[in-house]
């Protein structure tokens, strides 16, 4: 079994918040938002329009990633401060709920490296045939599971269906039925229609500028290239790795090289770095390059649980 020996004093170091580095964090996410929309806004142009979809779907990414920061508590040191910010600003305007991603996703952790795991599905058949990928891609491309996507994310905030990210659909069974009235109550208390009030608001804001179809670009952002990079992303943290059946996460966790479009668009906020994260969950994303320099001091990472950016991950997914 692969090992590795972590300083005490590094140990702490790395488990700091930081109240300023979340809030950078925030505002990194919302200012490109702000530049997406602003390319379009200024230069009409489906080059621009373009550019602006793909920039929309880092937001996106961005804000799935600080909603997992915040389910960890690691994006404040402001307990309050990180639940609040987790929930409102980065997992309703995408349609998401924090706390109950945070539940789902600790089962995750709890039982990575098992069958057990709920994410194990998406990885365990993988390598594929070429063919295979290409279909899961083209289906990301059209537009097909990012629609399907959004109408479960709802029907799991209305209680409907039990909140998985797996794509596994399964019935919540309560003690008497709950009826129209009463998921619509249960959606209101995950705050599904402060979701909806989201979008309200981006195309309310659009329309005061006499702009109102740029919101178009959210929504496409969010129903193509979106999935698209949560896909990669899935594969590059979990499939085809060292022992996804061992409970050590140096074996069934990768760590993957990023250039700058990766981190903007598939990896943004150190994300690349899982490997590192499963090791260390606690750590705030800011301080996973010091544990993976630690790791790469100790020759700790397997060669099969490196991959040289997201392009190596897809060849490795298709061996």
């Amino acid at each position: 079994m692969n090992t590795f020996v972590i300083d005490p004093a590094l140990r702490e170091a790395l488990k700091q918040r930081s109240n300023l580095r979340g809030s950078l964090a925030v505002l990194r996410d919302w200012g490109l938002f702000l530049l997406a929309f602003s390319i379009s806004l200024f230069w009409p142009h489906p080059v621009s329009y373009l550019l602006s979809v793909l920039l929309l779907s880092g937001v996106q990414v961005g804000l799935a990633i600080l909603m997992h920061e915040a389910a960890h508590r690691a994006l404040f040191a402001n307990a309050r401060v990180n639940d609040w910010v987790g929930q409102y600003l980065c997992a309703l305007p995408i349609f998401n709920s924090m706390p109950m991603y945070r539940s789902y996703h600790m089962a995750h952790h709890r039982l990575a490296g098992t069958r057990a795991d709920p994410d194990f599905v998406m990885v365990e058949h993988y390598p594929v045939r070429k063919g295979s990928l290409r279909r899961k891609l083209l289906r990301d491309l059209i537009g097909i599971t990012g629609f399907k996507a959004l109408i479960g994310l709802n029907v799991m905030i209305a209680g409907y269906w039990k909140y998985q990210q797996n794509g596994v659909v399964e019935r919540v069974e309560y003690p008497s039925p709950q009826g129209l009235l009463g998921h619509l109550a249960i959606y209101r208390r995950n705050g599904g229609l402060i979701a909806i009030g989201w979008q309200l608001a981006i195309f309310g804001a659009l329309l005061s500028l006499h702009h109102g179809s740029l919101y178009l670009l959210w929504a496409l952002a969010y129903l193509i290239p979106f999935p698209l990079m949560m896909r990669i992303r899935v594969l590059a943290d979990h499939a085809v790795v060292e022992n996804p059946l061992s409970t050590n996460p140096i074996e069934h966790a990768r760590s993957t090289r990023a250039n700058w479009l990766e981190k903007l668009l598939v990896a943004p906020h150190n994300e690349h770095y899982h490997l590192e994260h499963h090791l260390m969950p606690s750590a705030p994303f800011w301080n996973l390059p010091k544990l993976h320099a630690a790791l790469i001091e100790q020759n700790a990472i397997p060669a099969a649980n490196t991959a040289n950016g997201m392009l190596d991950v897809l060849r490795r997914a298709t061996r």
